[in-house]
């Protein structure tokens, strides 16, 4: 049986880290959550988009250590297919399992579902046969008519977890996961007529998507001004949330968790939403841990979402499986994050952190070519095989990645080129798609509307 108390994971959709660590939003629940637990200054997710980086948080795996999959002509991924999962090492631990979102990517059609007592993707139709795929395409676009949303908002998740909780043992301790899809696009206002905030969202949010180089600056700072609405409404929804665990005596006894898959571009490097690209503004994420039974300190080493996994694991009682790559949270904070001794330099002596300090990676294409990063306290190495380019970028000098370095440091850039290697080598990448489990996955047609919705199948 688990011997650790309750854990609450909520992972929250295209969250870049600046719009809670760095902004003038009105976050009053990040605030506080982060008082009292310890802030991850320099968490980075494993991938750009949520079909890299979520998976990588289940399995703690890096992408390049999963299987490829090609799920459409325009959405690629890696598939959680036999790897141990956070809810599935949880539940052998006794613990119930339960997991609440909208977004068709973390949907049973992906393995996701694996490990969980009650799992609610709302994908209506889903999984019964007797109905044939015309008849689901035709049920959703009907039901698309009289959707305010294009996923579920938050507060809805909220009703279906707290539901949850009521019905639970309350002999048993419960892993919940939420993942909030508020804050992807498209951005929506939330007053006025609803529907009509849909159809403008959605349209701004397309031609971003489609013709980012015709945004004009009013449309820029209106999509900007929609996405900080967003955030907030998503704030006030975890505050709720928190409310109702308090309302049962349930916050206390529960470790928290929250985090982003991923980052959100407003054309700092000519495009917008999450595209296959490895800056800050995509792979740098907030992550906060509350621990009731810890004393929270603050934490600005490099962090990676991989790690997560295994602290939720270590504080269950169990065993971390052999496949995770990442190393809990509450382990020693000087570890390397590598697991691997770096080079060391031998013509630049202004670089210790090569020494110590632990990196992050970060993957946005595997085949046919490969698209990775390495991102130290100071650095970050690109090396991206599909433009047949290496970027180099100094954030002592230069936080927002605009002016690139390579030349200047060549030290530092082999270094990082082979620790990149290094990972690539230790993880076993992927060189080709599993033709197992392409496409087939979204061929419903209910799961096309909504991606296509979302952004991902244009």
């Amino acid at each position: 049986m688990a011997k650790g108390n309750n854990i609450l994971l909520v992972t929250i959709d295209s969250l870049r880290a600046d719009a809670i660590y760095e902004s003038d939003y009105d976050t009053p629940t990040y605030n506080t959550l982060a008082e009292s637990g310890t802030v991850y200054e320099r968490a980075f997710s494993q991938g750009p988009f949520t079909t890299f980086s979520m998976p990588s948080l289940f399995t703690s795996k890096y992408p390049s250590g999963l299987q490829y999959v090609e799920f459409s002509d325009k959405t690629v991924g890696v598939y959680i297919n036999d790897e141990p999962t956070i809810p599935e090492v949880l539940r052998k631990q006794g613990y119930q399992t339960a997991g609440f979102h909208s977004n068709p990517l973390l949907s049973n059609l992906f393995g996701f579902d694996k490990g969980f007592d009650e799992f609610d993707a709302r994908l209506p139709l889903s999984g019964l046969d007797r109905f044939s795929g015309r008849a689901k395409i035709l049920t959703d676009k009907l039901l698309r008519v009289f959707r305010k949303h294009a996923y579920l908002p938050a507060e809805k998740l909220n009703q279906r977890a707290v539901e949850w909780l009521d019905g639970r043992d309350d002999d048993r301790p419960f892993f919940l996961w939420l993942h909030y899809m508020d804050v992807h696009g498209p951005y929506q206002a939330k007053s006025g007529n609803a529907y009509l905030n849909k159809y403008q969202g959605e349209h701004l949010w397309r031609k971003a998507l489609k013709r980012p180089d015709e945004v004009t600056e009013s449309e820029h700072e209106q999509l900007k001004k929609l996405y900080r609405i967003e955030v907030e409404y998503t704030d006030q929804c975890l505050g709720d949330l928190f409310n109702a665990l308090r309302a049962r005596s349930l916050f206390e006894e529960t470790l928290t968790v929250v985090t982003a898959d991923h980052g959100e571009q407003f054309y700092e490097h000519g495009r917008y939403s999450h595209p296959h690209q490895l800056y800050d503004e995509l792979t740098h994420v907030p992550l906060i841990l509350r621990d009731p039974g810890r004393r929270s300190t603050p934490c600005d080493r490099v962090t990676e979402l991989v790690d997560v996994a295994p602290t939720l694991v270590e504080h269950a009682g169990g065993d971390v499986p052999a496949s995770f790559s990442g190393r809990s949270l509450f382990a020693d904070t000087s570890y390397a994050a590598n697991k691997t001794d770096m080079p060391t330099p031998t013509d630049d002596e202004t670089l210790p952190e090569f020494r110590s300090e632990p990196a992050a990676f970060s993957e946005a294409d595997l085949t046919p070519a490969y698209n990775g990063s390495v991102r130290t306290n100071r650095w970050r190495y690109i090396r991206n095989e599909t433009t047949d380019e290496e970027l180099l970028f100094d954030h002592e000098r230069n936080s927002d990645e605009q002016r690139d370095v390579l030349s200047d440091h060549p030290a530092v850039v082999d270094c990082l080129r082979d620790r990149l290697t290094a990972h690539t080598d230790a993880e076993g990448r992927s060189v080709g798609p599993d033709r197992d489990v392409t496409r087939r996955d979204i061929e419903d047609g209910e799961v096309q509307d909504r991606l296509e919705d979302l952004g991902y199948l244009g």
